[in-house]
C-alpha cells in the first residue's frame, strides 16, 4: 500500500475527458525549508489514476505539528486543506 496515499469520501470532477471520480489524496512530495510547507498532491479514482494534481499549503502551525516520523496525520491535515474529507 503506498503509504503517502489517504483515502476519502469520494468527489467527482471535470476532466477534459469527461466527470471522473476521485478516491484517494495522494502526496508526492513535499517542499519544507524552515516555513510552512507546500506539497504536490494528486487526486487518484479507485483504479490509481490521476484525476488532477494541485499545490496544497500548510500554515506554518500545521507545519510546526508535523514531526516527520509518522507523515499520515500531516498528509490528513492537508487533504483537509485542500477541500476534501479523510475516510477515517
Amino acid at each position: 500500500m503506498n503509504p503517502n496515499l489517504i483515502v476519502i469520501e469520494p468527489v467527482t470532477l471535470w476532466t477534459p475527458t469527461g466527470t471522473k471520480t476521485a478516491v484517494g489524496f495522494n502526496v508526492r512530495y513535499v517542499n519544507y525549508q524552515n516555513g510552512p510547507a507546500v506539497a504536490d498532491c494528486q487526486l487518484l479514482d479507485a483504479a490509481g489514476a490521476e484525476v488532477s494534481s494541485q499545490l496544497v499549503n500548510a500554515t506554518a502551525e500545521q507545519t510546526a505539528q508535523w514531526n516527520g516520523d509518522d507523515d499520515v496525520p500531516f498528509y490528513r491535515v492537508l487533504a483537509e486543506n485542500a477541500g476534501l474529507t479523510p475516510v477515517v
